[in-house]
């Protein structure tokens, strides 16, 4: 059987657009690999945004708890100074809703107390602090002497504090019974 030169043209030409279609398939194939690498790379970089920001508001929360103590220190003290306003030490805002640590301006050195037992690694800025001297509490059941009330002291400490950046700011409160 004799094959006519017409007949092994079409055959190569059908190989040919078989060749076609290879071709088309493994770019549809890169295009999506592509995709697929970019959207993980987006991914890895969020979580990396995620961890730092994680990082940050640690670093801040540590800075802050370490003002806290501080001022828990100064309210071990057997003579505490005056609660005059100054320097971070405010007697009790009366009314509803009323609380100093919204109200203070915590940039203005001698409206709060600066962290000051040493420097914190990491931190944007030192950490501050201020104590409300809180309204007396009389305990009657808890007496001595009879028909002394005992009078008990509490203080609420509030201290703030940023991260490695300005942007992560963290508030603490405790109250503290004397």
């Amino acid at each position: 059987m004799e094959v006519c030169p017409k007949e092994v043209g079409n055959q190569q030409h059908g190989l040919s657009e078989q060749r076609g279609a290879t071709l088309v398939i493994a770019l549809v194939m890169l295009l999506v690999l592509t995709l697929l690498g970019t959207t993980a790379m987006q991914s890895t970089s969020l979580e990396e945004r995620m961890a730092g920001n994680t990082r940050d508001r640690n670093v801040a929360f540590q800075a802050a708890e370490a003002a806290v103590r501080e001022a828990e220190r100064v309210l071990a003290q057997p003579v505490l100074p005056p609660f005059d306003g100054n320097g971070g030490r405010y007697q009790p805002t009366l009314g509803a809703g009323a609380r100093t640590w919204e109200t203070v301006d915590w940039t203005d050195a001698s409206a709060v107390t600066t962290y000051s037992e040493g420097t914190l690694a990491g931190v944007a800025g030192a950490p501050a602090y201020i104590i409300e001297e809180l309204p007396a509490v009389f305990d009657t059941s808890a007496s001595v002497e009879a028909g002394t009330p005992l009078v008990q002291e509490y203080y609420r400490v509030t201290a703030r504090s940023t991260g490695t950046t300005t942007s992560a700011v963290v508030i603490l409160q405790s109250t503290y019974k004397r």
